[in-house]
């Protein structure tokens, strides 16, 4: 008798874990065709089978963060949910570097760098190879500004696989943010050799060149990645900028509001539309700003002092000059505007910019 429930213990215990398997193939799969509801269904049913699933916790945690949400505290609900599955994993299994770099790309998504750090370096010292973490973690000490903290990574990341477009393209970010253009521009076009449709190494490199003073670079630059994605409202964005810089407002206006048509909750291209305006109509300025506050609350103080500028002309030439003329190249020795003459790229048209009502369709 005693052998006979043996058996039968063994058959149950084989059973029980090919459901498991069988469900677990079945939320993988769900999770790669981004099915994530149904793979979040099908975790929900293994963990109740079996709490301790380290790989099922992990993978969860990875669709909650995935999963769309309808606003912005949907958004703030699910990531909570990733947390709890993350550190829930780490619990069962401290030393398991996948879920250790999780948690780390999930609290550097959020803004909390310090934290990513450290599980980040957890799943280094666990696997000192590990691409991705080494790579993260350069992000998250570029984002702290940690220089010489994440140059050591982004080289370390870069023995690994030197031609990898995400390391390029960080690398790049963080050569930008510490002013270093050329070594930035050089990542840039290294990860463009590698990836010559990617619209955002263009614009990336853009930005450089701009900083750099080379307008005629950046143009070519910004209307190659609008021909390689015309909906790229960034691009549109940084060619009004650009092209505003260069002394021909029209366009530079017209530019903005195709980028307002394309993102049209996006508070900067208001704001660079307010600054636009400053001098010309103060009331279309105004207007601009009062919807970059409403759409980026969080800087209320920077747009509270542009509306306050635009009371007088002294605050409105300080607006302008400050951002586009801090050298007083709007005009010409002979006072007259600069005007730009390279062709404009088809979609962008002169236009006197009034703001568009922030909506939902971003």
């Amino acid at each position: 008798m005693k052998k006979i429930i043996g058996i039968l213990v063994c058959a149950l215990w084989v059973c029980a874990c090919s459901n498991e398997t069988k469900l677990f193939k079945q939320a993988r799969l769900a999770q790669a065709r981004g099915n994530y509801q149904k793979a979040i269904t099908l975790y929900n049913q293994l963990l109740k089978q079996n709490p301790n699933h380290v790989e099922a916790l992990t993978n969860r945690g990875l669709v909650w963060e995935k999963m769309p949400a309808k606003d912005r505290a949907e958004r703030i609900k699910n990531r909570q949910h990733a947390e709890e599955d993350y550190l829930r994993a780490l619990d069962l299994n401290p030393s398991r570097a996948e879920t250790n770099n999780n948690l780390g790309a999930l609290y550097m998504d959020m803004g909390r760098n310090g934290d990513a750090i450290i599980y980040f370096s957890e799943a280094v010292a666990v696997r000192p190879n590990y691409f991705q973490a080494i790579l993260n973690r350069a992000t998250a000490y570029s984002k702290i500004g940690d220089y010489e903290g994440a140059l050591i990574d982004f080289d370390r990341a870069a023995l690994l696989r030197p031609h990898d477009t995400a390391l390029l393209f960080n690398r790049g970010l963080m050569y930008r943010n510490f002013g270093k253009y050329e070594a930035a521009v050089n990542d840039f076009s290294h990860a463009i050799a590698v990836m010559p449709n990617n619209a955002r190494l263009y614009v990336a490199r853009a930005r450089c060149f701009m900083k750099m003073g080379y307008p005629a670079d950046a143009y070519d630059d910004l209307t190659q990645a609008i021909s390689l994605k015309p909906d790229y409202a960034l691009a549109y964005y940084y060619l009004g900028d650009l092209l505003y810089r260069n002394g021909d407002s029209d366009y530079a206006l017209g530019a903005l509001v195709k980028a307002k048509e394309l993102d049209n909750d996006y508070a900067p291209t208001y704001d660079l539309m307010g600054d636009m305006l400053a001098m010309e109509d103060p009331v279309s300025a105004t207007a601009n700003y009062l919807v970059a506050l409403k759409l980026d609350p969080k800087n209320a103080r920077k747009y509270q002092a542009k509306l306050n500028a635009m009371k007088s002309p002294e605050g409105r030439y300080q607006v302008v000059s400050a951002r586009f003329f801090p050298e007083g190249r709007q005009y010409t020795s002979s006072g007259e505007k600069r005007i730009v003459t390279h062709p404009i790229p088809t979609g962008v048209q002169t236009q006197s910019a009034q703001p568009t009502t922030a909506g939902a369709g971003k």
